[in-house]
This record gives C-alpha cells, sequence and structure tokens, in this order.
C-alpha cells in the first residue's frame, strides 16, 4: 500500500466588520488538520487580540474552511493516485497486495495464532481424566481442597475466638455507662471492634485467595506437563507406573474421624415421553438439603468422594448436571441461601471457571446492558411478542441506572453459574422467586413456572442431561406448608414439569435425560409415599409384563 500523502498548509483569511471595526486574519492552516478548531480560534484570537464576540463567527467560517479544504485534499491525492496506477500500474501485484492486507485486518479471514493455554485446558483436561492420570488428578484436586479447607476452618475458628472475646468486652463495658463510660465511648468500642473484625477477616481472606490462585496456576502447569508427558508416551505402560507412583506421594487426611452421611430417601422411575418419537426419560424423586448436592465433603476423607469421579469425567462432556437453586432478585451472595452457596463455592478452589464473584459481576454488567436495550424497546413503543411476555426474562430499568450498580430481576428470571468443584453439580441455575410461592393456589402460567419451563429449555440446548429442582418450589418447610399445601403443589409441578419435558423431546436427540425432584428434609414418610405415588401416576410409569 502507498504512504499516506504529505500534508500541506493552506491559507486561511477571514474579515469582518462589526460597528465600524474592521478584523481581519490570515493564517496558514494545516490540512489535515489534527488541531480542534477551537483550539486554533483560541490562539488567533490571543495573538490577534480580538474580541470575544467574533468567536463564533471566527469558529464557523474556520470550520467550513478546514472541512471544505480537507475533502479537497483527499480528493487530490485519491485522483493522483489512480492517474499514477493507471499510467504504470500492476493490476496483479496490487490485487495480491490488497487481498493479503484484507485477510490480516478481518478476523474471519486472517490466519489463527497460536492457541492459547486457556482454550488447549479444556481438552488437556479431559484426555487426561480418561486416562491413567485419573487417580492422580483426583487425588491432586483433593489434596488442594483440604488444604483450602483447613485454612477456611483457622479462618472461621479465628473469627470466632475474636468475636466471643468482643461480645465479653462489650458486655463488661456497657455496665460501667455511667460509671466511668458514656455511649460516646461505647460507640468507640463498637467501632474499634468492627475495625479489628474487618482486618483480620481481610487478613485470612488475602492469604487464602493467594493460596487459591497458587493452587490453579501449579494445577493448569502440572496438567499440561502431563499431557505432553502423555501424548509423546502415547499412553504407554510406563506413563501409568509413574502416575500410580505419583498419586501415592499425594498424602491425605486419616479417615478414623470420618463417617459417610446418612442415606437420602429416594425414589427412581424410567419413563418414555414424546408425541412420535419416544425419548426415555429418569426420574427420581429425592428428599434432602439441597445445598448438600453441592457442598464437597473433604474434611476427614483421605480419598475423593465417589460423586467427585462422576462430576470430573463429564466436566467437558455433553452429560452436564445442574441445579436449580431459587434465590432472591439481586445478583449476588449476601444474604440467605445465597449465602450459603458462596461459602460452598468458597471452600475448595475453582480450578476452571472465573470464581462465582467474578462470574456474578459478569452476569450484572450483562443484565444492566439487556435493561437497557429492554427500556429503550419499551420507550420506542415496543410492546413484546407472547413467546417474550411468556420469558417474563426483562429487568427492572429502575433499578439497572447508574445510581444502582445492581440491576433487579423479576421473578422467574434466573442466570447460570459454572462450577467445577462442587458435589453433584456443574451448572447452577438461579431462578428468582418471591413470597407469592408462599401462597396455597398459584398457577400454571405463575413466573416461576414459566421460569423453570425456560430452564429446561436451556438445559436441553447446552447439553445439561441431568437437572435437580425444588419440587414443592421452596427449600424449607413452614408451618402454613400442611399436607394437602404439598400435595396440591406438587401435582402442579408434576404436570407442568411433564409437559414441558414432552415439548422438549422433539429438540433432543437420544440421549437419556434425568430430572430429579428434591423436597426439603423433614417430610413425613407418608408425605414422601405419597409424592412417589403421584409421580408415577402423572407421568404413568409403565410396570414390565411379567409372562407366567
Amino acid at each position: 500500500m502507498s504512504a499516506a500523502p504529505a500534508a500541506v498548509e493552506r491559507d486561511f483569511v477571514w474579515s469582518a466588520s462589526y460597528t465600524k471595526r474592521e478584523f481581519k486574519v490570515q493564517r496558514a492552516i494545516r490540512i489535515p488538520n489534527e488541531l480542534p478548531v477551537k483550539e486554533i480560534v483560541f490562539r488567533i484570537m490571543q495573538e490577534d487580540e480580538l474580541p470575544c464576540y467574533v468567536e463564533d463567527d471566527l469558529t464557523e467560517s474556520l470550520s467550513e474552511f478546514v472541512s471544505r479544504e480537507t475533502e479537497n485534499f483527499f480528493d487530490d491525492a485519491a485522483t493522483s493516485a489512480i492517474e499514477k496506477f493507471r499510467l504504470d500500474g500492476d493490476v496483479a501485484a496490487l490485487a495480491a497486495r490488497w487481498t493479503r492486507d484484507f485477510q490480516e485486518e478481518h478476523l474471519c479471514y486472517a490466519s489463527p495464532e497460536e492457541e492459547i493455554p486457556d482454550s488447549k485446558f479444556p481438552t488437556m483436561y479431559h484426555t487426561l481424566i480418561h486416562s491413567p492420570a485419573l487417580d492422580t488428578m483426583l487425588n491432586l484436586e483433593h489434596t488442594y481442597a483440604l488444604a483450602i479447607g483447613d485454612m477456611v476452618r483457622e479462618r472461621d475458628q479465628t473469627l470466632g475466638h475474636l468475636q466471643k472475646r468482643q461480645t465479653m468486652e462489650m458486655e463488661r463495658c456497657v455496665q460501667q455507662v455511667g460509671l466511668g463510660l458514656t455511649d460516646r465511648d461505647i460507640n468507640d468500642i463498637a467501632a474499634r471492634h468492627f475495625e479489628e473484625t474487618q482486618r483480620v477477616s481481610d487478613h485470612w481472606d488475602s492469604r487464602i485467595d493467594s493460596l487459591k490462585q497458587t493452587q490453579k496456576k501449579e494445577f493448569r502447569e502440572w496438567i499440561t506437563t502431563v499431557y505432553e508427558d502423555y501424548i509423546v508416551s502415547k499412553g504407554a505402560r510406563g506413563f501409568g507406573e509413574r502416575m500410580r507412583a505419583a498419586s501415592k506421594t499425594l498424602a491425605g487426611h486419616d479417615v478414623q474421624n470420618w463417617t459417610p452421611p446418612p442415606p437420602r430417601p429416594s425414589e427412581s422411575f424410567t419413563i418414555h415421553l414424546g408425541s412420535q418419537l419416544k425419548v426415555m426419560h429418569n426420574l427420581r424423586l429425592l428428599s434432602a438439603n439441597i445445598l448438600d448436592l453441592c457442598r464437597h465433603t473433604t474434611y476427614g476423607m483421605g480419598v475423593p468422594a465417589p460423586q467427585r469421579l462422576q462430576m470430573a469425567m463429564s466436566l467437558y462432556s455433553n452429560s452436564l448436571s445442574g441445579i436449580v437453586l431459587l434465590v432472591d432478585n439481586r445478583i449476588n451472595s449476601y444474604v440467605g441461601i445465597k449465602r450459603e452457596f458462596a461459602a460452598i463455592c468458597h471452600e475448595s478452589t475453582e480450578l476452571h471457571f472465573p470464581d462465582l464473584d467474578e462470574q456474578l459481576e459478569t452476569i450484572r454488567g450483562k443484565a444492566r446492558e439487556a435493561s437497557e436495550i429492554r427500556a429503550a424497546a419499551s420507550l420506542s413503543g415496543s410492546d413484546g411478542s407472547s413467546s417474550h411476555s411468556s420469558r417474563r426474562s426483562s429487568f427492572s430499568g429502575q433499578d439497572s441506572s447508574s445510581s444502582n450498580p445492581s440491576p433487579t430481576l423479576q421473578t422467574g428470571d434466573f442466570y447460570v453459574t459454572r462450577h467445577s468443584n462442587l458435589s453433584e453439580a456443574h451448572i447452577v441455575f438461579h431462578v428468582v422467586s418471591d413470597d407469592s410461592l408462599r401462597l396455597p393456589d398459584i398457577s400454571s402460567r405463575h413466573p416461576i413456572i414459566l421460569g423453570l419451563r425456560n430452564v429446561l429449555r436451556v438445559a436441553h440446548e447446552r447439553d445439561v442431561c441431568n437437572v435437580t429442582l425444588p419440587l414443592l418450589l421452596v427449600h424449607e418447610l413452614s408451618e402454613e406448608m400442611t399436607i394437602p399445601w404439598c400435595l396440591k403443589r406438587a401435582e402442579l409441578v408434576f404436570k407442568c414439569i411433564k409437559g414441558f419435558m414432552i415439548e422438549m423431546a422433539s429438540l433432543v436427540g437420544e440421549e437419556t435425560r434425568t430430572v430429579q425432584f428434591i423436597v426439603p428434609q423433614g417430610i413425613s414418610d407418608d408425605l414422601f409415599a405419597s409424592l412417589s405415588g403421584m409421580l408415577s401416576s402423572i407421568f404413568r410409569v409403565s410396570n414390565p409384563l411379567v409372562l407366567k
């Protein structure tokens, strides 16, 4: 490509008359001009001592001059280049140069750069997890989790002792009010306690974050090294022996204090759904705390839990596992079940995906963008189609303004986070709920029901073959949730989910899908049996025919 034409100078002449006073300006202006027009006008007025009332006319005249001369400059340059090419140009060489520059400029034509390690890592991990390195990888992850778990427990103990000491000190000081201490002294002591707690908490959080970053870096480097060894050795016997030797060097904790968790009441069924082509589904009714499906138990265990094997082998596969959590309408992890879930996520290092806090920050940004787009569409008179209204996936435009950095979601909206350090889930669907779910009567058009429909659709489209959702649309039982209340709610959810599964059956291949209905801990055996019978009745579980 030819070099850009050299800049030139053009004479700018301006004259005007104001109340019998004549003003004339003559300057050489560089074209193309790189300075703002207002800057040039300011310099001219300073040098020629012009009055302020000529500024607007001078600025307008100079702007027109610069625009006109710049257009003429590029027209002349283009004419000159075309004329030069017409006389002695090489069409083939010029076409080849333009083609090369165009391909280098546009990403879809440019040759790919060297693949970055992050894009290779999923392939390397998936290859090694299905190789003799499996045990070593799981033991290494377990060792990392034990180290983080020990540090988290030490932090909690330190903060607990600090809080206990501060409470005792505050009680003694309160008793001295009026006997040497004032309310101002009590406030100062409370402020000092808060600062001390914050300082200790920040210290431990910094240590934990530093250890997590070190573990993540070491793990990725180890995966890269072992993968290269595996490729070179082509999975020969020597590679497996080296992996077994490395696995023995990873010391675990004593297992004498570990006791297995109590069994969970559950019932499993197999059904076939679909109008024409039948698709097999597995159904399971389970009574448990839904966070137990997320909690990665490490303390007192010398080896990884059995669930970790299944989760690790299917992490980068088309058979992912997901859980539905019912949360409030704020995208954070400060209160309620969101806080408990965040604590579980922070108990071990996230070796594959961004931390939960980073994912939530990204989601907040996307939610603000979506809110702005929908607010603009609403202002322009777009009411949206019926499909959009059924999704209930719009955000509150008022809370997504710059004054409120955390947008507010509506009931039925959901956001998704990815995890590799949970016990029985890769994907978590955070579905927004409200207090209306505690009412005895909700319809199939309730936003939370439509939200579950969208969750199942996303799960089918994104290879999430195992989905766990709360059957009663609550995570904890309360006094108003009587047996008739539970049976009525379960019947509604069963029928709606069945309809959604039939609808989705035409969107998938031959993969077997599993839907787990989880109910809170503490329900009676009779209620669990009634729910199990209702499930088999609504889904019409077929019993095998026994020939005598």
